[in-house]
Formats: structure tokens, C-alpha cells, sequence
């Protein structure tokens, strides 16, 4: 049986819809469900299938809103909390996500129990999605040299807004300068992504301000 372009279309747009729900990252999801839904509903409006156009448009408006409140709305979507170690749910975190942890910094896992360090989850609303970690160097001046946050969160902006260009960290708990260490080539271009620019002994400052 042959198929007409709209057919063909169609299952186009039903097959976007379908590899939207196997991204891992939430943001793409989104954006690739609200192609799938937006195409879905020209389909029915080309058919005169008039359910088929309420329900994905109304699919797409919800992607719409929920992309311009995870993008546009950081702020007020995320914050940051300090935790203390010995903590429970903090060894869960690290060793729920240790082979991405060892993969992404290298070094980090061999100085975690470092009494001197802190630790400070990134959080939407009440779920934990990412973890910042580093020491003191001096009473202004705090140390990252550990900035994860879980797959399906990467593409949030949250080092833009907990280190970079928002610079939460800093005005949540009052420190004067963030200094970044990179554990590899991969770290050092997010950093650069960020708006760090690398300094001597491996520091990484972020300089606009």
C-alpha cells in the first residue's frame, strides 16, 4: 500500500514524539517532544482530526512552558543547599553515580572525605539534581574543583547559574571569589563554556563581573 505525504508525515511526526520519551536529558526531551506534538498537530489540522490537534497542541504549550521555566526561569526553578559530612544521603549520592564521578573527576573521589571540605547539593524545588563540592582557601575566596549534576539536568544551565554568569554560590553564602580547579580537558571546556578563563597553577577565575 502506498502512502500519501500527509500519511507520511504523519509517522514522522509520531516517530519524534517517540524518541522524545528515550532522551535522557530533560530538556532535550522537551524540545523534541514539543517538534513532535507542534508537527503532530498540523497533521490533524491537515486530516480535520480536531481532537488530535487540541490534545498535542495542548502537549506543546505544556513543553513551552515547562522549557521556558527550566531556561529562562533558573532562579527561581533551582537553588543550592549546604550539607554536612558525615551524611547519609550524601555517600548515597556519590556512590549511586560513581562511575559518571570517576569518569568526569578523575581525582575527586580520593580527597571527598576531606574534613575540611564542603558540599552543597543543587536542588529543584526538593529533588536533588546535582552536588558542588570544594574547600575553603581563604575566608573570601572558596575553591570548586567538584561541579555535577545528574544526566537528565545537564543541559539546565546550572553551572551558569551556581558558578557562572548567576553566581549563586557566591551571593548565597557570601563568598568573594570562585576559583575553579579541572580535572581534564573535557572540565576545562566547560569551564571556558561558563566564562572561566584559566590562570596560573590550574585555576580557572570567572572574570565577568
Amino acid at each position: 500500500m502506498e502512502l500519501s505525504g500527509v500519511e507520511i508525515f504523519g509517522y514522522c511526526a509520531s516517530a519524534v514524539i517517540a524518541f522524545s520519551l528515550t532522551r535522557s536529558s530533560i530538556i532535550k526531551l522537551r524540545w523534541y517532544n514539543l517538534f513532535g506534538a507542534s508537527s503532530f498537530c498540523v497533521y490533524g489540522i491537515i486530516i480535520s482530526a480536531y481532537p488530535v490537534v487540541l490534545l498535542n497542541g495542548f502537549i506543546a504549550l505544556t513543553n513551552i512552558y515547562f522549557l521556558t521555566r527550566l531556561l529562562l526561569d533558573v532562579k527561581n526553578q533551582f537553588s543550592i543547599l549546604q550539607v554536612s559530612r558525615p551524611s547519609n544521603y550524601v555517600d548515597f549520592f556519590l556512590e549511586y553515580h560513581q562511575q559518571d564521578i570517576k569518569r568526569l573527576f578523575p581525582r575527586f573521589m580520593k580527597v571527598s572525605a576531606v574534613p575540611a571540605r564542603k558540599y552543597f547539593f543543587l536542588i529543584e524545588r526538593t529533588e536533588v539534581v546535582g552536588m558542588l563540592s570544594g574547600y575553603e582557601e581563604t575566608e573570601d575566596v572558596f575553591i570548586v574543583d567538584f561541579d555535577f549534576v545528574i544526566p537528565a539536568y545537564r543541559d539546565c544551565r546550572l553551572g551558569h547559574f551556581s558558578i557562572g554568569q548567576g553566581q549563586q554560590l557566591t551571593k548565597t553564602f557570601g563568598y568573594g571569589q570562585i576559583v575553579a580547579l579541572a580535572d581534564n580537558l573535557e572540565h576545562e571546556n566547560y569551564l571556558t563554556t561558563l566564562g572561566f578563563t584559566p590562570k596560573k597553577n590550574g585555576r580557572w577565575t570567572y572574570d565577568d563581573n
